[in-house]
C-alpha cells in the first residue's frame, strides 16, 4: 500500500447549510486552533480532553497536565479559567513543550483546589 501526500493552501466549502461558499486558509488551521485543551482538569483526571494525557497534582490549587503530541517551543498561548465559581481564577504557572501547568488562586491570593480548564495555541512539533 502506498502512502501519499495531499497538499492543498486553501479549505473551501460550496455552503450547502446557509447558501454561502467560504473559505479558510490553512495557516490559520495550523497557528490558531487549539492543539490541546482539557476541561475541568485535576491531577490525572479530566471531564474531557484533546491532545492531554497525564496529569499531576503538584499541591493545593497546582496542577499540570501532560501532552500526548508536544509543541515546537514553550512560546505558546494557554489561556485558563476557573470553572467552579466566581471568587478563583486560574493562571499559568508554567509552560513546557510537553506540559503546560496551572495554578487555582482565590481573589484573596490564596492557593484552592478547583477544576479548571485550559486550552494551548501555537505549533505542534
Amino acid at each position: 500500500m502506498a502512502n501519499g501526500t495531499i497538499a492543498f493552501d486553501t479549505l473551501s466549502t460550496s455552503g450547502q447549510i446557509d447558501g454561502t461558499a467560504r473559505s479558510i486558509d490553512t495557516d490559520y488551521l495550523l497557528m490558531g486552533s487549539s492543539k490541546s485543551w482539557a476541561l475541568n482538569a485535576v491531577d490525572a483526571s479530566s471531564d474531557d480532553s484533546f491532545n492531554a494525557s497525564s496529569g499531576t497534582d503538584n499541591g493545593t490549587g497546582d496542577y499540570s497536565k501532560a501532552l500526548s503530541n508536544n509543541m515546537i517551543n514553550a512560546n505558546y498561548s494557554s489561556p485558563s479559567t476557573c470553572c467552579e465559581d466566581s471568587s478563583t481564577f486560574a493562571i499559568n504557572k508554567a509552560r513546557a513543550t510537553s506540559s503546560v501547568r496551572t495554578m487555582n488562586i482565590t481573589h484573596a491570593n490564596a492557593a484552592i483546589d478547583k477544576k479548571n480548564t485550559y486550552s494551548i495555541f501555537g505549533e505542534l512539533a
